[in-house]
């Protein structure tokens, strides 16, 4: 699934990339160099989006939606507030050192992204950024001879890249990591792919 969630997303860093390289100050136009440098890029923002979980020791895949509110500040700093939620049906027969029955992680989080902003032409803007926060999170299953209900708070870090077109309509393709202690097995390691749609204000 990591796989198909990076082949998905590629297309859409290489296009971004692409509109930013297309859309970028013109050096030698000094009035719209300081328009645009002088763009206000804060505000607020909310939207929703797909997620996908991944550990390699505890679970396969865990595809669930994320919701989310945040603020740019200005042009490097943002901060936003995430609750998702996630399920997968693991057969324990088959995968008898995976958690167990039906898995249910949900997730609630305040985010800083750290990064620059580049501002194009066209009411364009690109950001890619580095992502830190602190995670409350929810694992638990339905199989009743092991179930299990597990609250833990953990870190959060990642990546990401956050384009903007029209000053409203926002996509971002992200990756972020966090762990959770899980009782009677290991940690349970939380890679985390997902795509957010957002209208900014």
């Amino acid at each position: 699934m990591k796989k198909q969630f990076l082949a998905a997303i590629l297309p859409l860093l290489v296009s971004f990339s692409a509109a930013a390289e297309n859309t970028v100050i013109d050096s030698d136009a000094a009035n719209n160099e300081s328009v645009l440098a002088n763009t206000d890029v804060s505000g607020f923002r909310v939207g929703a989006g797909v997620l996908n979980h991944e550990s390699d020791d505890l679970l396969d895949d865990a595809t669930g939606y994320v919701i989310e509110a945040g603020y740019d500040i200005n042009k490097i700093f943002g901060v936003s507030a995430r609750y998702s939620n996630a399920t997968f049906d693991n057969d324990n027969i088959q995968n008898p050192s995976k958690l167990p029955g039906e898995v249910e992680i949900s997730t609630f989080g305040l985010y800083t992204d750290i990064g620059y902003t580049l501002i194009g032409k066209n009411d364009f803007t690109l950001k890619p950024y580095g992502l830190l926060g602190v995670e409350h999170i929810n694992a638990s299953t339905n199989l009743d001879n092991n179930k299990f209900d597990e609250n833990e708070y953990a870190l959060a870090i990642g990546t990401g890249i956050r384009a903007t077109f029209n000053k409203h309509f926002v996509l971002a393709a992200e990756y972020k990591f966090s762990s959770v202690d899980v009782p009677e097995y290991n940690d349970l390691d939380l890679d985390t792919f997902s795509l957010i749609v957002n209208y900014k204000f």
